[in-house]
C-alpha cells in the first residue's frame, strides 16, 4: 500500500534575532518500511525520536530533505502539489489532542461537511446522509451533528477526528498518539474502534505511540525508532517476546510489570536521549548501550535482515550470528 525508501528530513535551526544558522536538526535519518493494505505498523521510541515527523513526511505535510514514498508502487515524493492534492484524500491523519484538531467555531456537521466539499466525495444533496453515516460509524448520534466540539468529552472528540479522517474514504491513515490525551478508560473504547474500521475497510495504519500497550494491541509489525534510524522491525509478537537491539530490550523492559519475588527485569539505560542537532558518531545508540563495544563508537550498523524477517541495527550481530 505505501513504502518509505531511505526518507530522511533536516531541519535547520536559526538565530531569531540575527537569522544565522546555528545547526541542522537530522530529525529522520533514512528511515525505510513498508505498510500492506489492512496493516498497522506500530511507530515506537523515545520523545524527539523522530516518530511525528515520519508520519508527517508520509502524507507530505512536511516534504522530504531525501528520500521516496511510494503510494501502491507510485513516487508520490515529488509529484508537483496540483497533482498531489487529487491524492490528499487517500491520505489522511487523526492527531494526539482532538480538541485541538477540531474547530472550535464550527459545529460537528460542519466539520464533516468540509472535507465531503473539498474532495467532492458525495453530491451536495447527500451531505446530511453522509455526515449522519460517519457520525453512526464511530458510535455517536446523527443529533449530535448540531454541537460544537466543546459540547462533547475527550473521546467523543476523538471520534469526531476519526470521523473527519474517514469521510474522505482514504486508503492509508497516521494516528499519531490518538488515545495518549484521553483517560484510560476511554483509550480501549478509541483503540477498538480503529482496529473494527479496520477490518471494515482494509485500512492501512501507522500507529505512532510511546506505549507499548497500545502499540502490542493494536499493530502487525513494529518499527523502534531512535535519533531518527530504525534500529528494529520485525512482526508484533517477535519484537515482544524476543526483541533483539538493547534499545528495544531496553522500551520493553521498561513497560512489563516487575514479575513477583524477581529483581531486575527493567534495563536502565544512561543518561537521555541525545540532541538531534548532535547524533554520537557510529552507533547512535553506543552513549547508552549496556553492550557498547569499541567499535560502536565510529563504526555505524548496517540493518541486518534475519531468517524470520527481522531487521536489526546492532553490532552485536554480525554476518555469522545471522
Amino acid at each position: 500500500m505505501i513504502e518509505a525508501k531511505n526518507l530522511k528530513k533536516q531541519f535547520e535551526i536559526k538565530s531569531s534575532v540575527l537569522g544565522i544558522e546555528q545547526g541542522i536538526v537530522n530529525a529522520v535519518n533514512g528511515v525505510e518500511f513498508k505498510i500492506e493494505k489492512g496493516e498497522t505498523l506500530g511507530l515506537v521510541g523515545e520523545s524527539g525520536s523522530g516518530k511525528s515527523t515520519t508520519g508527517r513526511l508520509m502524507l507530505r505535510l512536511l516534504e522530504p530533505t531525501e528520500g521516496k514514498i511510494y503510494l501502491e508502487g507510485r513516487d508520490i515524493s515529488t509529484i508537483p502539489n496540483r497533482e498531489f492534492r487529487k491524492l490528499r484524500k487517500d491520505l489522511q491523519i487523526v492527531f494526539q489532542n482532538p480538541y485541538s484538531a477540531l474547530d472550535h467555531k464550527m459545529t460537528t456537521y460542519d466539520i464533516l461537511v468540509q472535507p465531503l466539499q473539498i474532495h467532492k466525495i458525495v453530491p451536495p444533496l447527500e451531505y446530511k446522509n453522509e455526515v449522519e453515516r460517519l457520525l453512526e460509524m464511530v458510535g455517536l448520534s446523527p443529533k449530535d451533528s448540531s454541537k460544537f466540539p466543546h459540547e462533547f468529552s475527550g473521546g467523543q472528540r476523538q471520534r469526531i477526528a476519526i470521523a473527519k479522517a474517514l469521510a474522505t474514504k482514504p486508503k492509508f491513515i497516521v494516528c499519531d498518539e490518538p488515545v495518549s490525551a484521553l483517560d484510560v478508560s476511554v483509550q480501549s473504547q478509541i483503540l477498538n474502534l480503529t482496529m473494527d474500521l479496520q477490518e471494515q475497510f482494509g485500512l492501512s495504519y501507522l500507529f505512532i505511540s510511546h506505549d507499548l500497550s497500545v502499540i502490542r494491541h493494536v499493530s502487525d509489525k513494529v518499527a523502534v525508532m531512535y535519533l531518527g534510524k530504525i534500529v528494529e522491525k520485525g512482526n508484533v509478537d517477535d519484537i515482544f517476546d524476543s526483541p533483539k537491539h538493547p534499545y528495544t530490550k531496553a522500551l520493553i523492559s521498561a513497560a512489563l510489570l516487575p514479575e513477583p519475588g524477581k529483581a531486575g527485569n527493567r534495563i536502565k539505560l544512561e543518561g537521555e536521549i541525545p540532541s538531534a542537532m548532535n547524533i554520537p558518531t557510529g552507533c547512535s545508540f553506543h552513549d547508552r548501550c549496556p553492550h557498547r563495544m569499541h567499535k560502536c563508537e565510529s563504526l555505524e550498523p548496517k540493518l541486518r535482515e534475519f531468517d524470520d524477517g527481522r531487521v536489526v541495527s546492532c553490532h552485536l550481530y554480525n554476518e555469522e550470528t545471522n
